[in-house]
């Protein structure tokens, strides 16, 4: 984001490179039901050729924090992972097949039942219950991305809404509410998966 038009406080990670993740903008008080506001962001005009090219030379601060996984992530996860992975030569084609794999094979679905205290909720995710909304599938490529050595992280926020006709305005509402995954590419930052 480049700007908002109402007070808001900036959260923000600094990282050892200089650079900052905005992890939330944070408005004093809630919003009240159909108060609006407007934020300007920029977008990425980053390439498919630049994405493949972009290597997997991460910086120290990056792997540090960004491959970590529980020690609950299950062997058949990690054969999951990397079978996905299987002869593919960079991480951008890595997360484009990992995002087929979940679109193929996971059924999207807005309720789901509740989890057993038991069970690994990726695990299940994946292998049991094969059907979830955007948290589920966020989770599970940030895994098994992690799992495959490339790093990635969560994104909470809101998908684009909807175009306003005429305008390169969208309206975004609370239903808009959405989970992604993001990948690091050197020398490029986070791309949104």
């Amino acid at each position: 984001p480049r700007w908002i038009s109402r007070p808001a406080q900036a959260e923000v990670a600094l990282n050892p490179d200089g650079t900052a993740d905005l992890a939330i903008l944070r408005p004093p008080s809630p919003l009240d039901a159909g108060e609006t506001y407007q934020v300007r962001s920029d977008l990425s005009d980053v390439t498919v050729l630049q994405l493949r090219a972009a290597g997997a030379d991460y910086p120290g601060w990056v792997t540090d924090r960004y491959l970590e996984a529980p020690s609950t992530v299950t062997t058949r996860t990690l054969e999951l992972a990397s079978q996905i992975a299987a002869g593919l030569d960079n991480p951008y084609d890595v997360a484009v097949a990992t995002t087929s794999y979940l679109r193929n094979n996971i059924e999207y679905k807005e309720s789901i039942p509740m989890l057993l205290a038991d069970q690994e909720p990726v695990d299940w995710f994946l292998f049991d219950l094969r059907q979830g909304f955007c948290n589920y599938y966020a989770s599970a490529e940030v895994i098994l991305l992690r799992s495959a050595g490339i790093p990635a992280r969560l994104a909470v926020g809101y998908a684009q809404g909807e175009r306003q006709a005429g305008s390169n305005v969208y309206l975004v509402n609370q239903r808009d509410a959405h989970a992604w995954p993001e990948v690091y590419f050197p020398d490029i930052g986070w791309v949104e998966f």
